[in-house]
């Protein structure tokens, strides 16, 4: 990554109060980023972080409900980088198994979430910045029970090559993480196949998304960050 690269950067967040989301906060705040954090619970969990994390700005913020995109950026104004890192709580089973009600919401959040998002937030992008989506190895590799997160994955990066070509000059990426602490033992147990025989870090993903936001040729590309896992 370019030194300096973000410095003084706006970058937009969302799904940036935990997991892999708040591990982008952190990061690009160390890199100098003016960093905004929005979920459903942003304001209250930023709060409660330790200093210097409790000066990021953080809003409230629901991706599911149609408006809330022109909402935020009333609010927020124009950034350099649009990071989304919105997960869905998903249940894993069989296909013939499948609720198809429980799919439609995690597509809901997700994928049609975040497109709606796009569409207002590319407005408010500077042209020499970028949007990084975020998919999932199982949108590559097969994973027994795991289809609802396959098509949703599938379908995210499929978009993301579509805007880079739609949106350009704005850059648009998706990285593609693997397995990523914490997990259930019997998952850590699997990681030790993988080429790096371990788990990735949230920190180890973000660096991802910094590097993709930092690097101004980087479009149109599925970062995977996923240790070796498929590859076995």
């Amino acid at each position: 990554m370019t030194a300096f690269a973000l410095d003084q950067q706006r970058v937009l967040v969302v799904g940036g109060s935990s997991g892999i989301g708040l591990a982008v906060v952190k990061l690009a705040q160390q890199e100098g980023a003016r960093v905004i954090a929005a979920s459903r619970g942003a304001p209250e969990r930023m709060a409660a972080l330790p200093s210097p994390l409790n000066g990021v700005e953080a809003h409230s913020f629901d991706i599911t409900a149609p408006k809330a995109g022109e909402t935020l950026f009333e609010s927020i104004g124009t950034i350099d980088h649009l990071v989304i890192a919105v997960r869905p709580e998903v249940r894993s089973g069989p296909f013939l198994d499948l609720d198809i009600d429980d799919a439609k919401r995690a597509f809901e959040t997700k994928f049609w979430g975040q497109c709606r998002l796009v569409q207002v937030a590319h407005r408010h992008i500077r042209d020499t910045g970028s949007i990084t989506l975020t998919s999932g190895i199982a949108g590559e590799r097969i994973y027994e029970g795991a289809s609802t997160m396959a098509l949703i994955n599938s379908a995210t990066e499929t978009l993301c090559r579509t805007l880079a070509v739609e949106f350009a000059p704005l850059r648009v990426n998706c990285i593609s993480p693997g397995f990523v602490e914490p997990k259930a033992e019997a998952v850590q147990r699997y990681a030790r196949q993988f080429p790096v025989t371990r788990l990735g870090s949230a920190d180890e993903i973000a660096s991802g998304y910094l590097w993709l936001m930092a690097n101004p040729y980087a479009t149109g590309t599925i970062t995977v960050l996923d240790g070796g896992a498929r590859l076995i």
